[in-house]
């Protein structure tokens, strides 16, 4: 039995580079064998890359996918005289950094969103809540008797004063005020209900 080696020789490191360029051929000529030999001696150490850097082990399996899809789909910018294992894994730290840029993004996003969504839904809460009220208020003001409508809707909605309501209907300006009065004790006393 023999007893495992501590170090490679200067030999063996040619022949793997030797091996690895021969693959990169055949994979760069779109040969699914080579691709596949290539993935079997790669695909378990960029799995345990990936796994160093990522919350679960099907995101490394994910990971691993992306830089094998990522490799066959850019297979002719393949340079056969740089190291293979070097882009692989130059691939893979890529893909890991704009996973977590994207989620990065994606918490922004949904803050944001978030934020958003409850800005605009405690607003158009209070515009149903102000449409309401109105509706309410019409339906007491409709409500009134006659003149005090009348005194109402001169006073509060025009804008006119005691004095040019009073001139406007022949009234005096005590009975403008007796109205305006009892109009606002209606309108308080409907609210509250």
């Amino acid at each position: 039995m023999q007893e495992p080696r501590e170090h490679t020789s200067n030999q063996e490191v040619t022949v793997e580079l030797s091996r690895e360029k021969q693959i990169a051929l055949k994979v760069i000529e779109g040969n699914h064998d080579a691709f596949a030999q290539l993935y079997d001696l790669y695909a378990e150490r960029i799995y345990y890359f990936a796994l160093r850097f990522m919350i679960s082990k099907e995101d490394a399996e994910n990971v691993t996918q992306e830089v094998f899809v990522k490799l066959w789909e850019t297979r002719d910018r393949i340079d056969v005289n740089l190291s293979l294992s070097s882009y692989l894994f130059t691939i893979a730290r890529n893909t890991i950094f704009n996973i977590h840029r994207k989620r990065v993004n994606e918490i922004a996003y949904l803050e944001h969103l978030s934020t958003y969504l409850e800005s605009n839904h405690v607003r158009l809460e209070n515009e149903i809540i102000f449409r309401d009220i109105q509706e309410q208020l019409e339906r007491i003001i409709n409500d009134l008797p006659p003149q005090r409508k009348k005194v109402f809707d001169l006073s509060r909605k025009q804008g006119l004063s005691h004095k040019e309501i009073a001139e406007q209907l022949n009234i005096s300006e005590k009975t403008i005020e007796t109205h305006i009065r009892l109009a606002l004790k209606t309108l308080r006393e409907g609210l509250d209900q």
